[in-house]
């Protein structure tokens, strides 16, 4: 299999060290890929090779033989910090570990977590705190109505998750109390997180930024659990939230519900901010689009009013916007998977074992998608003219399968509001140059996304 001039002993893990290919791995991948083909090889000291692939065809193939028991490499951190650093608050991973702990965890929030209703719940809660962003908007937006909306949007996800997994309002959109100091431990852990995930989980506690890390989950899962604490103490027979089902369900001895919440958060308010910030900017860019939205609006629910369940089941535009921003520009730069049994991507056998990545550069590539760069939500519509004919598999935003992200209902209604509030009060300009992504973590905007917000 092709593969890249390596170092002696520490093979590529100086390449992936380098902070140009930290900050922009998934164009590292495609450069590494326009000189070695479709799949290729990397070596790293302690974790073995890595395939790196981009054909939607193996990236079917690689989920399609993940087993009972799929394995993330990229939980293998968290879940080493979290069984041997952190076992006096984390009795349970939850979902981020690789075994049988994963499966039976997944197998009691799942149904909660995943059906429809689930997130339809908490419609009214979540347009409410939309409008208080709307409101916020006005406020902050200077002279000329220019905002870079990446802060406020963070705090909108913050309010959102808070009122979902920990049945309250954190006080982010106020920039007080817990919610605002949640948001800046997320920014600090990912950051630390990008230093941590290539090494060997048996080396993890040598580096220095591991016990700055450790620190900075705890704090957050302290603040976690005592809005779970208190949630927990006020529930009703009739609450339907999702602490209560989880409640319900696991026993009020669990940690799982604590667990589930403390790890939304973590991963929520940076992939939910930066998808939100991504969405406002592809509709500022693209006022003609943005223009086709608010009349879906204008039309379904009016220019003032609120959002039902009957209402979204009728906005595909709306749908199609958020798919299509996402697709262009995802949360993540890839997902993998590490090989339970052997398989053959790319005409190479891969044996056990393996560290398998997927490269998201499929979502627009333009093998895929014709004009891959280009803002357009109708390739969603279905028999829509320009409806995609693209592999199932080319485009995996939330990931695929058991492991895909179990939050995406609530994220999916989280900015379905967000964007209906924004676009209800008002037109938004964008003229500055392209935005691409960092690849942290959770990938976020690589420069300052300065919008025009004019009100309607």
């Amino acid at each position: 299999m092709p593969s890249p001039i390596a170092w002696p002993l520490v093979g590529h893990l100086p390449f992936l060290l380098k902070k140009s290919t930290q900050d922009n791995m998934d164009q590292a991948f495609e450069g590494l890929r326009d000189e070695l083909g479709d799949i290729f090889r990397l070596r790293l000291p302690g974790l073995g090779n890595m395939v790196v692939i981009f054909k939607p065809e193996d990236i079917k193939t690689l989920y399609s033989n993940e087993g009972k028991f799929p394995i993330v490499p990229t939980f293998q951190i968290f879940e080493k910090i979290k069984k041997t650093m952190m076992t006096d608050r984390y009795t349970s991973c939850g979902l981020v570990s690789n075994n049988e702990e994963w499966y039976n965890v997944r197998h009691l929030v799942q149904q909660d977590m995943m059906r429809p209703k689930s997130a339809l719940y908490f419609l009214s809660d979540i347009e409410a705190i939309a409008s208080e962003l709307v409101e916020k908007i006005v406020k902050i937006k200077d002279d000329d109505g220019i905002l870079e909306p990446s802060e406020v949007l963070r705090e909108f996800a913050a309010e959102s998750i808070g009122s979902v997994f920990l049945g309250t309002r954190l006080g982010a959109l106020h920039g007080e109390g817990d919610g605002t100091r949640l948001i800046e431990l997320q920014k600090q852990t990912m950051s630390l997180y990008m230093k941590l995930f290539l090494l060997p989980p048996r080396l993890l506690q040598y580096h220095p930024a591991c016990k700055t890390f450790v620190a900075y989950v705890e704090e957050s899962f302290d603040i976690c659990k005592k809005y779970v604490d208190k949630a927990v103490q006020r529930m009703g027979p009739d609450d339907d939230s999702v602490i209560a089902r989880l409640v319900r369900k696991c026993g009020a001895a669990s940690s799982v519900p604590l667990v589930m919440g403390a790890d939304a958060l973590m991963v929520g308010i940076d992939s939910t901010g930066s998808q939100a910030t991504f969405l406002l900017y592809h509709l500022a860019a693209n006022p003609d689009k943005q223009e086709l939205l608010y009349q879906e609006i204008c039309d379904i629910v009016g220019p003032q009013g609120h959002l039902t369940e009957s209402a979204l089941s009728k906005m595909k535009y709306l749908k199609a916007c958020q798919t299509e921003s996402q697709r262009i520009l995802p949360a993540t730069f890839g997902s993998g998977r590490c090989t339970t049994q052997a398989m053959v991507l790319g005409g190479y056998e891969i044996p056990v074992g393996t560290s398998v990545f997927r490269n998201g550069t499929s979502s627009i590539d333009v093998y895929n998608f014709q004009q891959p760069e280009t803002f357009t939500p109708e390739r969603w519509l279905r028999d829509g003219r320009e409806r995609h004919k693209a592999h199932s598999f080319a485009n995996l935003p939330f990931g695929h399968g058991a492991r895909s992200c179990i939050g995406q209902r609530f994220a999916k209604l989280e900015l379905y509001l967000m964007v209906v509030k924004v676009v209800q009060r008002f037109r938004m300009e964008y003229e500055g140059e392209k935005v691409g992504t960092l690849t942290q973590f959770v990938s976020v905007p690589d420069k300052p996304v300065n919008i025009r917000f004019i009100e309607r």
